[in-house]
């Protein structure tokens, strides 16, 4: 800052500058002699005729939540989640799960998929771990969604800040719950003048690799690419479709999780009870305008769009008892 107030190691006007041996000046003729020097200077200036057009306004700054010094780069302008775009194309999507911190099996997750189902609720993946998943798996040209183990704030915010584009929340049977799930994974207004996608959340503006995932139009585009997928896994939550999607605005996937859809009930698929369920789910959502989603082995089944599990899937993950079926491994070759 600027001080105008003149200081004690300024030379006083009425005394003789030695060094220059300059005669003593008054402080009236000073005055005077200054204020003639701002009039003659104004008036030169007035007098010059303009010789460029005014300078533009320096750019605002894509920093911050929706541009914390400007408006930033153009919101709800851009769309970097290709899930979203495929979508709209009337595609089905489709994915790998990764539960280890395993890079190089994370980028060959990412061959001829949508998407990658990062898991954070059953596995024993660190925040860490999951930030480099998500790095490899951007970079591999595929899109990364995490599974949070709830909707908490901390757990949202990590993932959004390590560049997560979906957020999938489990065992949502609460409208507070869904709504959390929303408020958490979205940034506020950011700036008046530019306001970010509603949507509006609470989520804070700190550190994190999304910046250097998808660049400055992150900031002011994050709220219309970043996609909320909630699970309806059991009765309470059956019940309560209709309400949440009445009155949580930003739901964008409801997915019904096939197991535990039948494990929390004590029915299976294929049970009239686990099918009047499904489809009073399957109704809802449809009605609602929302993305339909379940294991990809009931990618023929009506409505349904975006799925955990690759195409070629033959079974929902999970046995008849609830318990994850492995993969088998490959057979090694013959030797010749």
């Amino acid at each position: 800052m600027n001080n105008l107030t003149p200081t004690n190691d300024a030379t006083p006007p009425n005394e003789t500058n030695a060094a220059a041996g300059t005669p003593p000046i008054n402080r009236r003729d000073f005055l005077a002699a200054t204020a003639g020097l701002v009039a003659l200077t104004s008036v030169a200036s007035a007098q010059q005729p303009a010789l460029k057009a005014a300078a533009p306004a320096p750019a605002a700054s894509a920093g911050g939540a929706g541009g914390r010094v400007g408006p930033g780069f153009p919101a709800n302008s851009v769309t970097f989640n290709t899930v979203i775009t495929k979508l709209k194309e009337g595609k089905q999507i489709f994915s790998n799960t990764i539960i280890q911190p395993d890079l190089e099996a994370a980028k060959k997750a990412c061959v001829g998929q949508d998407f990658i189902w990062i898991e954070m609720q059953h596995s024993r993946l660190t925040w860490r771990e999951t930030e480099d998943i998500i790095k490899v798996v951007v970079e591999a040209g595929c899109i990364p969604f995490v599974r949070v183990p709830g909707a908490f704030e901390g757990d949202i915010q990590k993932a959004t800040d390590a560049g997560a584009l979906g957020i999938i929340v489990p065992m949502v049977d609460d409208v507070e719950e869904a709504r959390n799930a929303v408020k958490f994974a979205k940034w506020p207004i950011g700036h008046r003048d530019n306001p970010n996608a509603k949507p509006w959340g609470h989520r804070s503006s700190g550190g994190g690799q999304f910046n250097a995932l998808y660049g400055p139009k992150y900031q002011t585009n994050a709220n219309n690419n970043i996609l909320i997928l909630i699970m309806i896994e059991n009765p309470e939550g059956v019940g309560l479709i209709d309400t949440i999607l009445d009155e949580v605005p930003g739901i964008d996937i409801v997915m019904v999780a096939s197991n535990d859809f039948g494990w929390q009930a004590g029915d299976r698929d294929g049970d009239a009870s686990y099918n009047a369920r499904e489809k009073l789910v399957r109704d809802s959502v449809l009605k609602h305008g929302k993305i339909l989603a379940g294991p990809s082995s009931w990618q023929d089944r009506p409505g349904y769009r975006l799925f955990q599990g690759t195409r070629n899937a033959t079974n929902t993950g999970y046995d008849a008892s609830g318990n994850r079926i492995e993969t088998p491994p490959a057979p090694a070759p013959k030797k010749a």
